[in-house]
């Protein structure tokens, strides 16, 4: 990747801080109107050490000039790739690649060319180079609602994630999935690139998604768990160098490829699965994220139950196990993190509730969610959350997508670990 003589717009490198001090980006802009944000998100960016290249599709220039990039960051775009070979100078085994790639705006097009691995602008081909080699790949859609919640682009959305690339999720108002603002922005990016191997060579069990207890064989209880907190743990966990074992009910999404999988259906089957990998192998951690079902029927119909014959039903219920409750009794060194689920609580109701449910399951944090406000926990892509320990200290984390608050979480989990080994 070469670098341009002194260009006066380097004058603002590091004039905020020094956290990204000499990183390299490469900026991708594509064809939505929210290519105008690239000048500023490239000069944040700077203002924290980094050196930015642009990268532009010929529909952005139509949007914004190449001009203005190459003010803005100190360094010609590409606007298309030449026998300089760009793709490989920016992104390929180069000795000054990139240490991450960033597509702001990335544009319902790109997303789905990128996921196909079609390389027909400098952009896709700049990005299929970085991922063959292994650099991180961030990605802020903007487009109209309408086209974000085309039912193939989620696919594709969901198929990226699932091979680890980044996505910063739009802002949805007057019809439109804006991209995020330009601070949370230059603040996930900061986060990727500076993602601390705070879990490295660590064995960390995971427990996700919702288990069904069966009324009959169609028929189940269950409940609104979609998994996409589990997988957030599972992705920021294995980034952070931990080797992740998921035990997932049934779930929305996807796992890392990277992480092992044991899929089971009831809270008996969780339960026995757990047990099973806390006696086989010694865990460092165990984060019990798995919205697990309180209750399941007495007895279940060996056969559908007609509502024809049968236009009432009665169903007598007993708990299910508490699979948490039993963790350190199996393995008494692992470090436990209970999740609890609540609705609509008083602050000080809801710690007094945490640290009873901390103290039964003798967990070592307990993780709190009020699943009664918009935009956190079931079926969400955001959450917000408050940790418990066991001195008592709460640690609230505001609403923010469920990737920030897992990489946020496992560093405080890693620390209070820390701390406990020189205990």
């Amino acid at each position: 990747m070469v670098m341009e003589e002194k260009h006066p717009s380097f004058d603002i490198i590091g004039s905020k801080g020094s956290l990204l001090a000499q990183k390299r980006i490469v900026l991708c802009v594509t064809g939505s109107v929210a290519a105008v944000r690239a000048p500023e998100i490239a000069r944040e960016l700077m203002r924290r050490g980094a050196h930015v290249f642009p990268v532009m599709t010929e529909s952005a220039c139509r949007i914004i000039h190449p001009d203005c990039m190459h003010w803005a960051t100190g360094h010609k775009p590409v606007i298309q790739l030449t026998g300089a070979i760009e793709h490989i100078a920016l992104a390929g085994n180069v000795d000054t690649c990139a240490d991450l790639v960033l597509v702001a705006p990335a544009t319902a097009n790109t997303i789905s060319k990128i996921a196909c691995a079609i390389d027909d602008t400098s952009v896709t081909s700049v990005v299929t180079t970085a991922l063959g080699q292994g650099i991180p790949l961030v990605i802020a859609p903007a487009m109209h609602e309408s086209m974000y919640n085309h039912p193939l682009l989620k696919e594709n959305i969901e198929k990226l994630t699932n091979i680890g690339v980044t996505f910063l999720l739009p802002v949805h108002e007057e019809g439109k999935a804006k991209i995020m603002d330009t601070e949370s922005l230059v603040r996930a990016v900061c986060g990727r690139l500076t993602q601390k191997k705070s879990l490295d060579k660590k064995e960390v069990l995971i427990t996700s998604g919702r288990t069904v207890e069966y009324i009959d064989p169609v028929r189940v209880i269950t409940n609104n768990s979609t998994g996409k907190m589990g997988r957030a743990l599972a992705q920021s966990a294995l980034a952070k160098g931990a080797r992740v074992t998921v035990i997932t009910g049934k779930a929305a999404v996807s796992y890392p490829s990277a992480a092992r999988i044991k899929t089971v259906n009831t809270a008996q089957q969780m339960q026995e699965a757990v047990a099973e990998e806390l006696t086989k192998m010694r865990y460092d951690l165990c984060i019990a994220a798995a919205a697990v079902g309180d209750w399941k029927p007495k007895k279940t119909a060996p056969r559908k139950i007609s509502t024809h014959a049968q236009p009432e039903l009665i169903l007598e219920l007993e708990a299910t196990p508490k699979i948490v409750d039993n963790v350190k009794r199996l393995s008494p060194a692992t470090f436990v993190v209970a999740f609890r689920a609540v609705h609509n609580l008083e602050k000080q109701e809801l710690i007094n509730d945490a640290l009873a449910r901390l103290k039964k399951a003798q967990a070592d944090l307990i993780v709190v969610n009020d699943v009664s406000g918009q935009g956190a926990g079931f079926e969400a892509d955001t959450n917000e959350i408050t940790v418990i320990g066991t001195d008592k200290q709460a640690v609230h984390l505001q609403k923010q997508d469920k990737e920030q608050i897992a990489a946020q979480l496992l560093e405080i989990i890693a620390e209070k670990m820390r701390k406990a080994s020189k205990v």
